[in-house]
């Protein structure tokens, strides 16, 4: 249970009228998989730099993440991680936590009020993988090593050749759609697990999803997306980058993404991050 871990990392104070706002992707971007003694070096200079701005009243920041808050916070405690955010949006935006010191380990009401309006349900999930397989002969296999949650249900979906997987995976956005919920479709990212030569396909409710994500914190925020920033390192995180004016992928993001978005860091992980930081955020100031 995560609740007995929590109390361990340092947490930082509210933040009522922030200049700037941050999110981060979780997996690859903010947190390495693989981290030696160079790649904890730079995350504790990134964790410096954000309590700095926190307690300086400048800057609120959170995590954007498809993995659960139990997965998340796991990884914390195995990567030797010290710093809580403002807040972590966990499985894909369909779930938002509060860790600050005036509102800590708390969800967000509101949000959790406007997704037990939808439609979605684990029956329709259900019913939709079975329509996928039974009438387009299209498998999806259902995710264990994240798990889900009561509104994110994820599976992978194997490559066959470019021109069958082009049209199955349209054939299963259409199911979604037909059904009245989202779904996100991502390559996957070997070095965060996954499987290779899969994607992702993580049915999710409408009006949820990273890039909502960040709609609902600006608003909640009143900060604008020039003074905005988003850091993510695959497919997946297009959608949030283009919400913000500053959106960077890291150095180390997926070539798929790469491909698609040309604003990369100067370095690689939580290293690009606050390069990237340090830079434009100084440039502010000077104005």
């Amino acid at each position: 249970m995560y609740l007995n871990k929590i109390s361990t990392f340092n947490r930082v104070n509210e933040v009522s009228n922030p200049k700037t706002i941050v999110f981060f992707d979780f997996d690859e971007t903010y947190f390495p998989h693989e981290i030696d003694s160079y790649r904890h070096e730079k995350l504790r200079a990134l964790e410096d730099y954000l309590l700095h701005q926190a307690r300086e009243q400048e800057m609120v920041f959170g995590w954007v993440t498809g993995s659960s808050i139990e997965s998340v916070i796991d990884k914390m405690e195995k990567g030797g991680l010290t710093l809580l955010p403002h807040f972590i949006a966990s499985s894909l935006g369909t779930e938002i936590t509060y860790f600050h010191d005036n509102c800590f380990n708390k969800t967000d009401t509101d949000w959790s009020r406007a997704l037990d309006d939808t439609v979605f349900s684990s029956s329709v999930v259900e019913r939709i993988v079975n329509d996928l397989d039974n009438e387009h002969g299209i498998v999806l296999e259902g995710q264990t090593n994240l798990g889900g949650s009561t509104y994110k249900k994820n599976f992978y979906y194997r490559e066959e050749n470019p021109s069958i997987d082009e049209f199955n995976l349209e054939t299963i956005r259409k199911a979604a759609d037909h059904h009245g919920i989202s779904v996100n479709i991502n390559k996957c990212n070997p070095m965060a697990g996954d499987p290779e030569d899969s994607y992702d396909v993580d049915f999710i409710p409408l009006g949820t999803g990273k890039d909502k994500i960040v709609d609902y914190m600006l608003h909640k925020y009143q900060v604008t997306k020039n003074h905005a920033y988003a850091f993510g390192d695959s497919g997946n995180d297009l959608a949030m980058l283009h919400s913000v004016e500053n959106g960077f992928l890291v150095e180390n993001a997926t070539a798929e993404a790469k491909s698609q978005y040309t604003k990369v860091t100067l370095g690689r992980y939580s290293e690009g991050i606050l390069n990237t930081l340090h830079s434009l955020i100084q440039d502010e100031k000077k104005e």
